[in-house]
């Protein structure tokens, strides 16, 4: 078994600052984590997750959801094969990923995503 530590940054949203009061979900191995939400296009979030992996042929979902009066709705997605992130015992410099609009799905399990958006997670 592993621990994946995911520490959630900021993000770069393409649309006016107003429209926006964004939260994180992380999601691996039916185990769900969020954010708090926070407002504007240039959202600030620096929280940090941990989770154990024990199947490294899974991968990490990112959502990035804009919270509403009545519902959420979706900002953008990437999915992150686990076997892709970089182990070390020190925190990286991150990197920062474009959301996508689609999952992939392949044998009823999520394998990617597509269709870029406008949008930036760290």
């Amino acid at each position: 078994m592993s621990l994946l530590c995911v520490g959630v940054k900021k993000a770069k949203l393409d649309g006016p600052q107003e429209k926006f009061n964004t939260y994180v979900t992380l999601k691996v191995q039916n185990v769900k984590s969020t954010t708090i939400a926070v407002r504007g296009n240039l959202p600030c979030w620096e929280q940090d997750f941990m989770f154990e992996i024990n199947r490294l042929d899974l991968g990490l979902m990112v959502e990035v959801w804009n919270k509403g009066l009545i519902w959420d709705t979706m900002v953008g997605m990437v999915w992150i094969p686990l076997h892709s992130i970089r182990q070390a015992n020190e925190e990286g410099p991150g990197e920062w990923l474009t959301l996508d609009s689609q999952v992939i799905m392949a044998d009823s399990e999520i394998c990617g995503t597509k269709d870029p958006t406008l949008h930036l997670v760290l």
